[in-house]
């Protein structure tokens, strides 16, 4: 046993007490606490260094000033070490043995090193109410470092607890560290970096394995492995909740299991539970790196943090099905998401909300596993620059961005979405500023839907599969709809869509198409109305509207003839759509009239038919007049009375009588029969008669003029044969000026 004259000894001199020749070095306590007590005047700078011994007895340094070093190598302490409100200028525990170290408020002027010791146990202070610790070391300072290599913490609940610690220089856990039980750091204060080389945290009932809640890391925070290998595990759950990172946050090679809800007496929050990294509200200056073959068998809560960039690099894997693999929900990150290609997650990505000034990349990523239906949440992000899509592969689950905006393209090309019988591809009331690209082999076993998003650029749409079809209701793309599928769509719904132009094979358009007041400038391709007519054709149920729609387009791109066809195709075609109650006796004659209007004029695109129909009815009528019998009924009156017939013969002359006071004087000539009368009527003219008789909106004086007697039956027929002539004449005439009309108006 070592005596109280030769521990001052060695220490006056700086020497390191040993045990000699293998025998068993025991060093009382007490002895330590009166050499504590000295002044730095009768101690070496080196200060205390005891190395193989057994500290008998209860070291309690609390409250004290040691200003020298404290070194002990490969001790054992029978007692827990009580280091609280001291204020230290070294202290080293090298290899030793300790039942626990209570250092609530200490003060080390220099480092805390930790190194290969082996501490246990569970110490209970007022710090806490709930939970022991094998290490208490809240609100204390550490000046240089606190070190723990290779060091081994095993506790009955907590292994360290050190709220509102602050260290001058940088922790450092590394390689064959390890905590069996939770590691508490909530608030801490760090000037330096927080390293985990290699370190493993668990706790017995995955709960809490670190907390770095409010913690302040002006360095980096890393977690990776070892020059050796050893791979760091995080068994239970990393918690960072509003904890700020000047630096760099680097995850490597590292394994989280997934951490449950600890039940019981205490504050713990249940909102971590089943995560792996529970950080909202975590800020971090530099990036944040997710490299190598890491595991995560939790979530990532990541939700109103801000970021520089978030990388999560090939080989990395998350098993979170059914759950959230990251949240990032009102996250901002001040450059790119990058998940690389080969990344496999299984559970969700939430961006609810989140702003990346940046790029979402994505591309050859797999997706299954999802939380409610959604393999990507991504409702009201907003990514300044692209999202990148390319290649990915999804099972199970749709991709969701509904009310985004994007300020450049989202370009899916030869991705692969599976969710049948759902949505793979959900872009709902996005605003994109580019283009949005589903091409190069795109496939979607599910529905696309991009109802009322607003498209800067085109909708590319060439060489996609859409096996449940694709909907674009009320969507505005003004740089065009490039609709040239690989396969047929189930159905395409583009009601109220707008757009410039439509480039499509209008043979490959599904039966099941809704394009009521899709509205676009012009067609990329062949002018080709029998093709558009056939396209409109096939479109079930009728619609009106996409007729007139594409009769506009044709007639403003200099085709009027083309766009006339269609508006009568768009006739016919509704004249032979059956109403749901069956047709009725009015509707009947209604499609009877409509048939003879179409035949006629061609629903009034036409008129020249009708031209046609008056010549006819004009030779007609002319043939007929021209026939002696039907001459032979006609005949005309003259103010006097006198009637005549077309071949002169005279059947009544009525003389003129003078009048009494002298007005009217007797003819100088005698009365003459002759086929006018001397100019007292008209003189008949088959020709004119014919017009003036058909065509009603002329008066040439000839159907005045002359009539039909109706006194014998041929008489009778003739005025019937001119009266219905005068009608159809009317008609006809009155249907070419209408269409005209008609025509002339602006469309």
């Amino acid at each position: 046993m070592l005596d109280e004259a030769a521990l001052f000894r060695a220490c006056a001199t700086g020497q390191v007490l040993r045990a000699q020749d293998g025998e068993e070095f025991v060093v009382q306590s007490r002895l330590l606490r009166e050499l504590c007590r000295r002044g730095s005047a009768d101690i070496d700078p080196r200060g205390l260094a005891i190395e193989g011994a057994r500290i008998a007895g209860d070291l309690d340094l609390s409250g004290m000033q040691v200003p020298f070093p404290l070194r002990f190598v490969n001790c054992v302490f029978d007692r827990p070490l009580a280091l609280d409100g001291a204020e230290l200028h070294l202290l080293v525990l090298d290899g030793c043995r300790v039942p626990g170290i209570l250092a609530n408020g200490l003060r080390v002027r220099r480092d805390v090193d930790l190194s290969r010791s082996r501490i246990s146990g569970g110490l209970w202070t007022s710090a806490s109410t709930s939970c022991s610790a094998a290490v208490w070391l809240c609100e204390s300072e550490i000046g240089g470092r606190l070190i723990c290599l290779d060091t081994v913490i095993d506790a009955d609940m907590r292994a360290v607890q050190a709220d509102r610690m602050r260290v001058g220089g940088t922790i450092r856990l590394l390689h064959g560290f390890e905590a069996r039980g939770g590691m508490r750091l909530l608030g801490i204060e760090l000037a330096g970096s927080l390293d985990l080389t290699g370190a493993r945290l668990t706790r017995p009932d995955r709960g809490l394995a670190l907390d770095l809640g409010d913690a302040q890391i002006g360095g980096s925070v890393f977690l990776i492995d070892d020059q050796t290998g050893r791979r760091p595990l995080i068994g239970g759950r990393l918690t960072m909740r509003n904890a700020k990172v000047a630096g760099k946050f680097l995850i490597r090679n590292a394994d989280f299991e997934p951490g449950e809800t600890v039940t019981g007496a205490g504050y713990s929050s249940l909102r971590g539970g089943g995560t792996a990294i529970n950080g909202p509200g975590l800020f971090v200056g530099g990036d944040l790196s997710v490299e190598g073959e890491c595991r995560f068998g939790g979530g990532v809560d990541l939700s109103m943090g801000s970021f520089s960039t978030i990388q999560i690099r090939k080989g990395c894997e998350f098993a979170v099905a059914g759950g959230r693999a990251l949240d990032l929900t009102n996250a901002e990150l001040r450059s790119n998401l990058v998940f690389e290609e080969g990344v496999a997650v299984q559970g969700m990505l939430k961006l609810s909300g989140a702003h990346i000034k940046g790029s979402l990349i994505l591309r050859g990523t797999r997706w299954s596993g999802p939380e409610n239906g959604s393999l990507i949440s991504a409702g009201g992000v907003v990514v300044d620059s692209a999202v990148d899509l390319r290649d990915v592969e999804t099972t199970g689950g749709r991709l969701r961005f509904r009310s985004a905006t994007v300020g450049d393209l989202i370009d899916a090309h030869g991705a692969r979405l599976h969710n049948p019988d759902g949505e793979a591809l959900s872009l709902q009331r996005v605003v994109v500023r580019g283009s949005i690209q589903l091409t190069g082999g795109f496939t979607a076993h599910g529905r696309v839907s991009l109802n009322r998003c607003v498209v800067e650029g085109r909708l590319d749409c060439a060489d996609g599969t859409f096996t449940e079809g694709i909907e674009a209701v009320s969507a505005t793309v003004r740089g065009g709809m490039h609709l040239r599928w690989k396969d047929v769509p189930a159905s395409v719904d583009l009601t109220g869509a707008v757009t410039t132009v439509l480039a499509d094979d209008p043979a490959r358009w599904p039966r099941r198409s809704a394009i009521a007041g899709f509205v676009y400038d012009r067609f990329d391709g062949p002018w080709d109305w029998r093709t558009r007519r056939d396209w409109l054709r096939a479109m079930v149920p009728f619609d009106a509207g996409p007729y007139e729609q594409a009769a506009r387009v044709f007639r403003q791109h200099g085709h009027p003839a083309e766009a006339e066809r269609l508006l009568i195709e768009q006739r016919k075609r509704a004249r032979q759509e059956r109403p749901p109650g069956g047709r009725s006796p009015r509707r009947r004659l209604r499609d009877v009239r409509d048939l003879l209007y179409g035949v006629t004029v061609g629903y009034g695109y036409r008129p020249g038919r009708t031209l046609w129909l008056l010549g006819a009815l004009l030779a007609l009528v002319g043939v007929m007049m021209l026939t002696p019998a039907v001459q032979q009924t006609l005949r005309a009156t003259d103010p006097r009375g006198n009637v005549y017939a077309v071949d002169g013969r005279l059947v009544t002359v009525n003389g003129t009588a003078a009048a009494t006071d002298g007005t009217a004087t007797p003819a100088r000539l005698a009365a003459r029969p002759g086929p006018c009368g001397d100019g007292q009527v008209r003189c008949f003219d088959p020709v004119f008669y014919t017009v003036d008789t058909v065509i009603p909106l002329l008066s040439l004086g000839q159907r005045a003029t002359w009539y039909a007697e109706t006194r014998s039956s041929a008489g009778t027929l003739t005025s019937t044969l001119l009266n219905l002539a005068s009608m159809l004449g009317w008609l006809l005439s009155t249907v070419v000026v209408l269409s005209f009309a008609r025509l002339a108006r602006p469309a």
